[in-house]
């Protein structure tokens, strides 16, 4: 089993905000770890977060191929895992 920790979850989230990940590495290298049932996470933060990033079903709400969460939005994330 793999622990998904705080830093790698902040890691992420601050890939995506910072802008050197684009979102759709992120959604998926999200997804592999959701649908992967070797991958735990460290607590209900990090879960949300890399919940955060891997669902993408705000797409088909929003009807755009390009929706992502916004920056505020990663933010919080962000600030819950400190």
């Amino acid at each position: 089993m793999y622990l998904v920790t705080r830093n790698g979850a902040r890691r992420l989230l601050e890939a995506v905000a910072n802008g050197q990940l684009p979102f759709d590495a992120a959604n998926y290298v999200a997804e592999c770890i959701v649908l992967n049932d070797h991958f735990d996470f460290a607590d209900e933060a990090v879960r949300d977060a890399i919940y955060l990033v891997e669902d993408d079903t705000g797409r088909f709400v929003a009807g755009e191929d390009d929706w992502r969460p916004t920056r505020d939005e990663i933010l919080t994330a962000l600030a819950l895992l400190d």
